[in-house]
């Protein structure tokens, strides 16, 4: 058998896995080839619809935001955003994770210069409004109308949380602090009752389109709203140029037919700026003139400052606020706190100092804050317990022993060297703090809270007890006693 011959039976047998043999090689036809399908797209991410209008006359063009952080900016890079349309209507497709945060998120309406207003035509001066969180969870489609009515519930809301201890009302603070929620829910309802107090409007008129409802009334008030928010916005603009940095600035102008008849003005507009920085905040308000471009008079200048003091193994903390009221007389009360507080094993002890708010000046200007002879002082304690939460507060005044105790931690502003935190520690650690502890020290007033899962309870030196009850809704149920032991509906 010659070797061609051979050579040919080889590659025969190799057929059907070769296609050619030979010094040549071959390659394979598209018929021979086994393709795998490319795998099928992902599903597109499940979203959650909410839509709505922007309403003062019907907007278009203005842009509608979801302030996740609580920071009052538009991050653009990190929060939703969509344009209104023709009769005001926005829509957003929000993934689950923005729509999780929909409920405890502000909502925000940029209106700029050039968007259009059905019933005014184009916009000429920059404004903003708003929706507070809402704090119910989202269902898709849901209708949310933003106008001057809205704006003025969240203004009214954030007016009453500045200043306080509350923190910022961020989507994951109030997902995560169920106190911090009902506290909301709670302030929520205070200011709409007041609203619908103030205006004569129903909670169903404050959050409905008034246009499509040919509710003139309503119409009338937001329209005299907008001119405020136009003026606000301006202000705003101008105090973040020129403090730049600042953690938040609040601008709120407006009519209040109580502070008219407080302080003897006619149909006067007001405003109140609050600017919050690293180390404190300013609060101001004021009476303006009638074309809202200047200040007739201050009315309330209030400056705290905050900034640690002393050991800080201890987390020695100081603040003080200096405080000027105006009088009807056109003098000025002049009054100041100063607070010093250190944590140790897990317990706050706080110190506070009040002084007189009996000192008048001619001019908020001549306003003399001194500490160094206090009207009242107050011995706070906090601590967890157990998994619960606790709270012990003494307010002393000069007629109970306890007032003098401590003298030299007075006007401390400046004796941080001179101080030491363990003798306040020690002090205060004697107090009566434990929720059954019985107050023997002869005190002004005492008051105690304990707070646990979803039950909060105070009670004080006058027998006073309240129990609020957080409910799947996050309202509260709230219930009263003398003793702690028999409750009952707390009166209206």
């Amino acid at each position: 058998m010659n070797k061609l011959w051979k050579h040919s039976l080889i590659c025969a047998s190799l057929a059907f896995a070769l296609t050619a043999c030979g010094g040549g090689g071959g390659s394979s036809t598209p018929e021979d080839k086994v393709e795998t399908p490319p795998p099928p797209p992902p599903p597109p991410p499940e979203t959650v619809g909410m839509s709505g209008k922007v309403i003062d006359g019907y907007v278009s063009g203005a842009t509608v935001w979801l302030d996740i952080n609580g920071n009052g900016t538009f991050d653009v890079d990190s929060e939703p955003s969509t344009l209104s349309g023709a009769t005001g209507n926005y829509a957003f497709e929000f993934t689950q994770e923005q729509a999780d945060c929909v409920p405890y998120a502000t909502l925000y309406v940029d209106v700029p210069v050039g968007a259009i207003d059905e019933d005014l035509g184009e916009v000429t001066e920059a404004y903003q409004m708003s929706i507070p969180p809402s704090i119910t969870p989202l269902t898709d489609d849901d209708i949310k109308n933003i106008s001057p009515l809205t704006t003025v519930l969240w203004e009214q809301l954030a007016e009453k949380l500045k200043g306080t201890d509350t923190p910022n009302l961020s989507c994951d603070n109030l997902k995560q602090d169920t106190q911090l929620r009902a506290e909301l829910v709670q302030e929520l309802s205070e200011v709409m009752n007041n609203l619908v107090y103030h205006y004569n409007l129903s909670e169903a008129q404050i959050y409905a389109d008034f246009i499509a409802d040919a509710d003139s009334e309503a119409y009338d008030i937001a329209q005299a709203i907008v001119t405020g928010l136009k003026a606000s916005y301006a202000h705003k603009v101008n105090l973040e140029a020129e403090f730049p940095g600042t953690h938040e600035i609040r601008v709120v102008i407006y009519q209040d037919s109580d502070k008219d008849n407080d302080f003897g003005f006619d149909q006067a507009w007001y405003r109140s700026t609050y600017i919050s920085t690293a180390t404190g905040y300013d609060l101001e308000e004021v009476k303006l003139t009638a074309d809202l471009s200047d200040v007739d008079i201050v009315l309330t200048d209030l400056a705290r400052i905050n900034a640690p003091w002393g050991d800080q193994t201890l987390a020695g903390q100081f603040s003080t606020r200096e405080d000027a009221y105006y009088n009807t007389d056109g003098t000025y009360r002049c009054s100041s706190f100063e607070k010093v507080s250190f944590k140790q094993e897990g317990i706050t002890f706080e110190l506070s100092n009040t002084s007189s708010s009996e000192d008048n000046s001619d001019t908020i200007d001549g306003c003399v804050h001194s500490a160094s002879t206090p009207y009242s002082r107050n011995h706070f304690i906090s601590f967890v317990e157990e998994g619960k939460h606790y709270f012990a507060s003494f307010f002393f005044r000069e007629a109970q022993a306890e007032f003098n105790s401590l003298p030299d931690w007075v006007d401390f502003k400046d004796k941080a060297e001179q101080l030491n935190a363990a003798e306040l520690i020690g002090h205060l650690s004697l107090l009566p703090r434990g929720w059954n502890d019985e107050v023997l020290v002869d005190t002004e007033l005492w008051r105690k809270r304990m707070w646990f899962d979803n039950i909060q309870v105070d009670k004080d030196s006058h027998d006073n007890w309240t129990r609020a009850t957080l409910q799947e809704d996050n309202t509260r149920v709230y219930e009263c006693s003398t003793d702690g032991i028999n409750w009952k509906a707390c009166p209206s």
